[in-house]
């Protein structure tokens, strides 16, 4: 079991308010306020000392981490406010955000976010969203989930989750970790969330496409095997969007 020291930390900041911007003049704006004041005065700040007690006993790179273990470049809508260029990580075992102060600050941290507090955010070229899923009956499984196909009528999501495993101990009795992946797809659509595991699942949703998904299916099967995320968003788009324009399911 993983220890983390939790320190609070509190760092307020004075509100202020942009009006009638365009999009990247708000970007701009932001940036700039951080670059004169800093991340760890922009409200941003507002967590737990984080410590990574599996420092050096990861095998084979299995690590719990998004994509990479490094700090990667993204933003963040916390408590309403959006900030922009953060340094983080994202925790997938722990479902949880951590960030770091900026390379110019004078010392540096890492802060774990209170998941309640973050609406959404993008790290490298992905977008999460928080959201209440419902799973079985009264249980709810809350967390972040990334953002595959956003459209009117439905809304395509991926559940990124990593699990500890134990490793054998090495000839000095130090214990190794390794972190598998157990991800899920879930579709929102006609207001209910639905597991998405297999084209049964997909063809119930929309049994007015039955012929178009299976075609999809087999004409795409290496695609599915090899790059499953690209499989699923092309048959959302491609398929089940385009049709969906044209045909009352």
């Amino acid at each position: 079991m993983r220890v983390v020291n939790y320190t609070k930390f509190i760092i307020l900041l004075i509100p202020c308010i942009v009006l009638g911007q365009s999009k990247q003049e708000e970007v701009a704006y932001y940036n700039w306020f951080d670059t004169v004041i800093g991340h760890e005065n922009a409200g941003l700040y507002d967590g737990y000392q984080y410590v990574d007690t599996d420092v050096g006993r990861i095998k084979d790179n299995k690590h719990a981490f998004f994509t990479t273990d490094k700090v990667l470049i993204g933003s963040i809508l916390y408590n309403d406010q959006p900030y922009y260029n953060v340094s983080m990580k994202y925790n997938l075992e722990t479902d949880k955000v951590l960030v770091t102060s900026n390379e110019n600050s004078s010392w540096t941290f890492i802060l774990q976010l209170p998941s309640d507090k973050i609406k959404e955010f993008t790290i490298g070229d992905h977008r999460f969203m928080n959201r209440n899923v419902p799973i079985s009956g009264t249980t709810v499984g809350s967390g972040f989930y990334e953002v595959l196909v956003e459209n009117p009528d439905f809304l395509l999501l991926k559940k990124h989750k990593k699990f500890r495993r134990k490793n054998l101990k090495n000839t000095q009795g130090k214990l190794y970790y390794k972190f598998l992946e157990k991800n899920k797809y879930v579709l929102f659509a006609n207001e209910q969330y639905i597991d998405i595991k297999t084209k049964r699942d997909i063809i119930k949703v929309y049994p007015k496409l039955k012929k178009e998904i299976k075609q999809f299916f087999g004409d795409y099967y290496r695609l599915k095997k090899q790059q499953p995320d690209t499989f699923m968003q092309k048959l959302f788009k491609e398929v089940i969007e385009r049709l969906l324009s044209k045909t009352e399911v």
